[in-house]
């Protein structure tokens, strides 16, 4: 027993030294190495190379280790893994080859084989995708580090092999989208850090396999809407964080509203960024009524996070709802009058609305950037229809200020919020455009037979 505790330097390569207890260990941490060194013992079951300079993992630097269990390579120079640096390997559980920055590629067969590893350290290496396959036949991989690279998307089913997947560590890349088979297969994921990314869009299938995740984390992105269909899968869940991203707290919000009275866990506030008599208020504590009507959303500036500094900010005026008007304020008959976000009027005439949709290349003829603003003003005008719309330019302004825009009836009449009053895409009253055309022209008609 006392021999084992002794340092072993029979077959030890230079600068290192070697174990026998609790495992036969080769440690060669911050030795200044440029290489890994050859004659590592058969029976090594640990070496530890991380601190050192080393740039290059070769096909033959552990082909012989056939009984390595962990192996940390962490904080070097490895820009490049030749293919089959660790075939063989197949008892090996744990493998760190973290904060390697000039390592940002990787071949999609460098972890082929290694149906044991459990852990898996790729933090800070300066990676901008992952190839597809790259994690194939990984059946038993539990804990994945993936933070702190640039990684800017994730290919379907990247992950579809790791059922066993517990943790994954994603925060502080460049992640864009959540797309619907982006985390297809983690039936058992446990813990899903997405903070600190740019993500802008949850597809509403993206957490449909998450049904065990207990903990969620996307603040600091740059979400404005979520849906209450996207979160019902996460049945499990009790942590989540949505904080510091900029939420629109109208008629899109009720969804995810309607899911929070349902959690059971723990949350963070959710801060209203629009509209502006919302804001900096938590989402989840507003009154049904708050959440009525739509709000115009102009670009909204983004705050994008460095992968390398939490606090830096580079403003973005990327607009994350594109160009989709919503149509939760208008009634079912009216909602097929919307084409597009680009300030097409409302005509209410159905059929003619059908023919503008059945056309697919419909073009809009083009307006000035006053003249759209004009027709999306408060006053009545910005819900009336084109042809009302020139009829009227040439009338007495104060013939129309207090006049309110009409529509034909609904069936079902939905509630806008009169707040804030420069919602534009609110339709109120009822009536007809003949009745507004009879107000306007018969004191007009009257006003011309008393002057002749």
């Amino acid at each position: 027993m006392w021999l084992n505790l002794v340092p072993q330097t029979e077959g030890c390569p230079a600068k290192c030294v070697c174990y026998s207890e609790p495992r036969p260990t080769v440690a060669c941490q911050q030795q200044g190495l440029f290489s890994i060194p050859t004659e590592i013992p058969v029976r090594s079951q640990r070496i530890f190379l991380q601190s050192n300079k080393l740039t290059v993992v070769r096909s033959t630097s552990f082909s012989s280790c056939h009984n390595l269990t962990v192996l940390w390579l962490y904080s070097n120079n490895i820009s490049h893994i030749e293919a089959g640096a660790f075939y063989g390997l197949e008892k090996l559980e744990e493998l760190d080859i973290g904060d390697n920055s000039n390592l940002r590629t990787i071949s999609p067969t460098a972890f082929r084989g290694l149906t044991k590893l459990h852990t898996l350290h790729l933090h800070r290496c300066g990676l901008s995708e992952l190839p597809v396959g790259v994690f194939r036949g990984m059946f038993s991989l539990q804990y994945l580090y993936l933070q702190d690279n640039n990684i800017l998307t994730l290919h379907d089913d990247t992950f579809l092999d790791l059922a066993n997947l517990t943790y994954l560590y994603l925060h502080n890349n460049k992640i864009k989208i959540v797309s619907d088979n982006m985390f297809r297969g983690l039936i058992n994921l446990d813990r899903l850090l997405l903070h600190q990314n740019r993500v802008i869009y949850v597809q509403p299938r993206a957490f449909s396999d998450l049904g065990k995740l207990k903990s969620l984390f996307l603040f600091f992105n740059n979400l404005t809407v979520l849906t209450g269909e996207t979160m019902d899968p996460l049945v499990s869940l009790q942590y989540l964080r949505l904080n510091g991203n900029q939420w629109i707290c109208d008629c899109r919000a009720r969804t995810l509203w309607d899911w929070f009275k349902r959690f059971k866990g723990s949350s963070s506030e959710l801060e209203c960024s629009v509209p502006d008599f919302l804001a900096g208020k938590d989402l989840k504590r507003l009154k049904s009524d708050d959440l009525e009507g739509c709000v115009e959303t102009p670009q909204i500036q983004t705050n994008l996070f460095n992968s390398k500094a939490r606090s830096g900010k580079f403003p973005s005026t990327e607009n994350p709802l594109g160009d989709t008007i919503p149509r939760c304020c208008l009634g079912d008959n009216d909602k097929s009058s919307i084409l597009s976000g680009k300030s097409r009027q409302i005509t209410n005439n159905p059929l003619k609305e059908k023919e503008n949709i059945s056309k697919t290349k419909y073009k809009e003829p083009e307006r000035t950037k006053n003249d759209t603003r004009n027709k999306q003003s408060d006053g009545p005008l910005g819900t009336l229809s084109n042809n009302l719309d020139k009829s009227l330019e040439d009338l007495n302004p104060e013939l129309i200020d207090n006049l309110e825009p009409s529509t034909a009836p609904n069936k079902k009449k939905k509630k806008c919020s009169k707040k804030p009053k420069s919602d534009t895409h609110c339709l109120k009253g009822q009536g007809s455009t003949l009745q507004v055309l009879s107000f306007l022209l018969i004191p007009m008609i009257w006003i011309s037979l008393a002057m002749s």
